[in-house]
């Protein structure tokens, strides 16, 4: 759900590092968790791996709508695509 709301608002650019970047932060969040903090998935690391793909997926979704946001020119483009 959150991210139709971050693509919606992203350049073609920004799509593809939305996803890149989400699946390398998730990556290296359950390497740390699992692999260097020697947590369990059965135990706490279930909650904290959950709690921490949440984080990463709002934190990630805000910065690239910052750093990739739709400008007004590809917001026209799409639009005259669309009547054409």
């Amino acid at each position: 759900m959150l991210d139709r709301l971050f693509l919606s608002k992203l350049s073609k650019r920004g799509k593809i590092a939305y996803w890149v970047g989400q699946i390398a932060l998730i990556g290296i969040w359950a390497l740390y968790l699992f692999g260097i903090a020697d947590n369990s998935f059965e135990e706490e690391g279930r909650n904290m791996f959950v709690f921490g793909l949440i984080a990463i997926v709002i934190v990630w979704g805000i910065v690239c709508v910052i750093v990739w946001k739709k400008t007004d020119e590809d917001c026209k483009v799409l639009s005259d695509e669309n009547n054409q």
